[in-house]
């Protein structure tokens, strides 16, 4: 007797979209009941046969798991999932391992490759600018590449010295220090970047974290079908602003003005008439440029579950907007990970990037960043009445005779040294991960990091010519090459296991060492008899040019840590963590340190009282402290004596002069890295099923071991000051991240989605100790920023401007009070030059007379708030996006208003602020007199200078359209998406140079302009 009946298996094929039509790899698609199934191509299709009746199973990572019936035979089942946005708290790198975002205690922001690729830059940190709360990150100039770098701030500002974090590339720790680590990987090749900001989640990486860490994964190959990707973009650039220049006119009416009030008499005839000068020579027009930018990537992907694969390369190139400035960048990247037996995985990462720049020549040099003396700032000098060219073509020099002006032309700054800066590096790593039992894994991971580094340059010989002046009558080379490897090798063991369905245990115990060297050769040469053999073995020695080498010797980290997470039902999570440090860079018995953090979270939305509840969805608070040093602002080898020679002393009956070598720096074996301890209390927040969703964080960090110079004593016979741990400082404040899934409509209807984030922070200099306030940057003006007790990092210091003397009445009752005292009657207020139209300094100690004793802080480089608005929508294929960047509350000191207000002074060319200056009582209370030379130094450092640099800018716009399926079918593609963009579209500021974006210094001494950039691209996989 019969009793069942088997069904027919038929085919079915289809495809998973989300719910912008857009194609999900990588999606389960399983019979209900079966292990019968598939996974999802990179387009999203599918196909299997089924039996007949049965129901399908499309379960992704965060997605609504979807079961669909399969009534018969089909070829074009489309099945649409929707976010889970409960399901969304995606996979955290947290240093050693992962975690699930909500088991997560620390203060931990990530940012996805996608969000990374809609900009484009060369620099991954300057795309997630203003998209993480608790993180300031300001582009220290426009230069092409990124080469001047970007300086990344975790949580503002932690000590005088180096204040980067650290960055961490698929495990391998890379070398500290500096704001242009980023540069050389290709944004294309991020999958995430995670920010870890407390010190509960700094702390498993001790003494290198008190300034942050910032984590990069790259891509890896999935199992599945293999897929090819083509990432392509072309644009151009222009400058964003351009300041308003005296024309010749202009120019020669200021000139005139300035020595017939210092009594001199009109140096040039050809000045004598402005109005027949006209407008004169536009030398912005002539230095920056339309420039392109373009670049191209290729990816393939793919393997099976016991062997994986991705591989990778990118070509990018960008010409600066200023003339001879130029960047290109070629990355090549693969990895692998390879499936053992049941317990062995291997694994490698190897990344290959070769650049080449040539950044506009700066003082002898250039990394396109601040420089007195670069083609900024030789742009704004050089007044319009100089000409461009000479009749054969060659850039024309000034001189005294003809121009009253010798210094260089900018068109010949930025381009004549044939000048280039290329570095090859090769990264690579390799893990073997043992796991025995399930849920026990060992890990060794060993890798190598190798940098070449070279820079030549040639400065050419100019041609003669009969008439004019030839400014480079010699030629020149300069070659430097320099060699900078790292080593690492680590052992983790993990123990990771749920005990009665409650209790989540795991347990990391691991030890790490690694291995830094550099070292460098520099050769110099002149007198070149040509032009063409531009090579540094072709030139003469010359004893006089000093040659040099360093080998430095090695500095070595050793490292053991350990972390224990435990998780209660979801409900109760706890971490702590330790680490033991030790660095090479200090004495015996200071080089090993201690560096704990702990944390706890209670996810308060899965108690019963609360679970399942629709309007509060998710609710979790968390707490944490930890302490994490920093080892890179005591110097190398600081905790020693110096001695130095070239000393020169009178010796004998007769005084004769010896040259020698003395003490000049006394020893410290005190001397420790700066660590602080941090405190974090944040809660995350999820309403009408996370629809809307909120995370908030409020820290303290207090450094209580900031190393000051001291000054020795004045009887220990030595002048150098000495690195001590003398002072302290604290930094507080507050992050905030909002996001709001405004529409979540299905079968690509509309979706928008919109996050927020704003951070604020206060540092300040609590104590020096036994130091003294010191000095920090400085210009031609004299020292701008200064450390003191209850002062922000940074701050500057100066005389306060209070306005200009209108009267030569109001002068002589300055001066009068300047003699109260005084019999002689010899002294002045502030100079005896001063005279009405001059700025009046104010008088702070009360004294009557305006000296060093007047300065103060002035200015506050550190913005009192940041934040960022990000919208993401789509709708049947199309896309829009648009980014809102902005600062708010920071002081900007506008060195360039020293160059372009000296025209008041001297020979230089202005801005047209200068017309409104003072010419008579009540004209202006803001723009000095006219008059060379600057008798009363006006051009000081004081408030005059200080602008405020808040802005809020359009930092990138792009609508794209991905094609439907229908037509990706006929060329056999999987996505096919076009796309256009605009970036730095819009700045709105009330500062008057470039940009107001002007470095982390907040000093603008002549900064590589930021560039506005438009562009198509095009994204298409197979």
């Amino acid at each position: 007797m019969l009793t069942g009946t088997s069904l027919a298996d038929v085919p079915v094929a289809g495809r998973v979209t989300q719910a912008n039509g857009t194609g999900l790899p990588g999606v389960t698609v399983v019979v209900k009941g079966t292990t019968l199934g598939t996974s999802t191509g990179a387009d999203g299709s599918f196909s299997l046969n089924v039996p007949e009746g049965s129901t399908l199973v499309v379960s992704s990572v965060g997605f609504i798991k979807k079961e669909v019936p399969v009534s018969g035979a089909t070829s074009s089942l489309t099945i649409s999932l929707v976010e889970d946005r409960q399901a969304l708290s995606e996979i955290v790198v947290v240093g050693y391992g992962t975690q699930e975002r909500g088991s997560v205690t620390g203060a931990i922001s990530s940012v996805n490759g996608a969000e990374l690729v809609r900009q484009p830059v060369a620099d991954a940190t300057q795309a997630i600018q203003g998209k993480v709360s608790g993180v300031t990150i300001t582009s220290n100039g426009g230069a092409p590449g990124g080469a001047a770098g970007t300086s990344v701030r975790i949580r503002g500002i932690t000590s005088a010295g180096n204040n980067s974090p650290l960055y961490v590339l698929d495990g391998f720790p890379l070398p500290d220090g500096s704001d242009s680590q980023i540069n050389a990987i290709s944004p294309n090749d991020i999958e995430t970047i995670d920010v870890l900001k407390d010190a509960s989640a700094t702390a498993i990486y001790g003494v290198r974290a008190a300034n942050g860490v910032v984590i990069i994964t790259t891509k890896r190959g999935k199992a599945g079908r293999t897929t090819f990707n083509l990432d392509a973009y072309r644009g151009v650039q222009v400058v964003a602003r351009k300041l308003d220049l005296l024309n010749a006119q202009e120019y020669a009416t200021i000139n005139n003005e300035s020595l017939l009030a210092a009594g001199k008499p009109i140096a040039l005839d050809k000045l004598r008439d402005p109005a027949s000068l006209g407008e004169g020579t536009d030398w912005q027009d002539l230095l920056f440029r339309r420039a392109k930018i373009q670049n191209y990537s290729v990816s393939t992907t793919g393997g099976s579950e016991r062997a994986r694969y991705a591989l990778s390369g990118t070509y990018f190139q960008q010409d600066g907007i200023i003339l001879g400035s130029n960047f290109e960048r070629f990355t090549l990247r693969a990895n692998g990970d390879v499936q053992i037996g049941k317990i062995l995985k291997l694994g490698n990462n190897i990344s290959l990037t070769h650049l080449s720049d040539r950044q506009v020549a700066s003082n002898g040099g250039g990394n396109g960043g601040n420089n007195e003396y670069g083609a900024v700032q030789q742009l704004l000098r050089i007044p319009p009445t100089v000409q461009a060219y000479r009749p054969d073509g060659y850039w024309y020099q000034p001189n005294s005779a003809s121009d009253n002006f010798t210094e260089e032309n900018p068109l010949a700054t930025s381009q004549r040294a044939n000048q280039r800066f290329t570095r090859n590096r090769a990264l690579t790593t390799f893990f073997a991960e043992l796991e025995p039992v399930k849920g026990l894994r060992f890990r060794s991971n060993v890798g190598a990091d190798f940098i070449f580094e070279n820079f030549n340059s040639f400065a050419p010989r100019g041609p003669e010519l009969t008439g004019y002046t030839q400014r480079y009558i010699t030629a020149g080379a300069t070659a430097t090459s320099r060699y900078a490897p790292s080593y690492l090798i680590e052992n983790t063991a993990t123990f990771d296991h749920l005990f009665a369905d409650k209790h989540q245990v795991t347990l990391l115990l691991g030890q790490s060492a690694q291995q830094f060297s550099f070292s460098n050769v520099e050769a110099y040469r002149s007198q070149y008899l040509r032009n063409d053999l531009q090579v540094i073995n072709a030139g003469p020695i010359n004893t006089l040019l000093n040659n040099a080498g360093t080998i430095d010797p090695p500095r070595r980290l050793a490292s053991y840590f350990g972390r224990l997470n435990y998780e209660f039902g979801g409900k109760y999570i706890f971490q702590a963590t330790v680490r033991y440090d030790g660095s090479s860079r200090f004495q015996v018995g200071e080089k090993f340190g201690f560096f704990p953090g702990a944390s706890a979270g209670w996810r308060i939305s899965e108690e019963d009282f609360l679970k399942g509840n629709s309007t509060i969805s998710n609710l979790k608070l968390r707490v944490g402290y930890g302490r994490v040093g920093n080892e890179l602002n005591a110097g190398r080898y600081a905790y020693l004596s110096s001695i130095n020679f070239g000393i020169t002393y009178p010796l004998g009956p007769d005084a004769t002069i010896n040259t020698g070598g003395a003490p000049t720096r006394l020893r410290n074996p005190d001397l420790r890295w700066e660590y602080n301890d941090q405190a974090n209390i944040g809660i995350d927040l999820g309403f009408l099923d996370n629809r809307f969703e909120a995370s908030i964080d409020l820290y303290n960090r207090n450094s209580p071991n900031l190393i000051a110079p001291v000054p020795p004593s004045l009887v220990s016979g030595t002048y150098e000051s000495v690195n001590r741990n003398a002072a302290s400082a604290y930094n507080r404040g507050i992050d905030v991240g909002l996001t709001s899934h405004n529409f979540t409509g299905a079968d690509q209807g509309l979706t928008w989605t919109t996050t927020f984030n704003i951070s604020a922070y206060k540092t300040r200099l609590e104590k020096l100790g036994v130091g003294v306030p010191y000095n920090g940057l400085g210009s031609l003006s004299g020292t701008i920023v200064r450390y003191d007790v209850n002062q922000a990092f940074g701050s500057f210091y100066g005389y306060v401007a209070d306005g200009l003397i209108q009267t030569q009445e109001e002068l002589n009752t300055l001066n009068a009070g300047a003699n109260k005292n005084n019999p002689k009657n010899d002294k002045f207020y502030q100079t005896n030059g001063t005279g009405p139209g001059d700025i009046k300094f104010r008088d702070l100690n009360g004294d009557g007379v305006i000296t060093d004793a007047d300065r103060k802080f002035i200015g506050n480089p550190n913005p009192n708030f940041t934040f960022g608005l990000t919208n993401n929508l789509a709708y049947k294929g199309f896309d829009l996006s648009f980014f809102i960047q902005g600062v708010q509350g920071n002081d900007v000191y506008n060195l360039n208003r020293y160059i372009t207000e000296s025209a008041l002074y001297s020979t230089t060319n202005g801005t047209t602020r200068i017309l409104n200056r003072w010419t008579g009582p009540g004209t202006s209370n803001d723009v000095p007199r006219a008059i060379n030379g600057d008798p009363n130094n006006n051009l000081r450092v004081s408030t005059h200078f200080i602008e405020d640099g808040s802005y809020v800018r359009l930092k990138n716009l792009t609508f794209g359209y991905t094609l439907p399926k229908s037509i990706m079918d006929r060329i056999s593609a999987t996505q096919l998406r076009v796309y256009f963009t605009a970036q730095n579209l819009i700045t709105l500021t009330k500062y008057t140079g470039y940009d107001p974006e002007v470095s982390a210094s907040g000093v603008d001494l002549g900064i590589y302009p930021q560039a506005r950039v438009f562009m198509a691209g095009l994204n298409i996989g197979f």
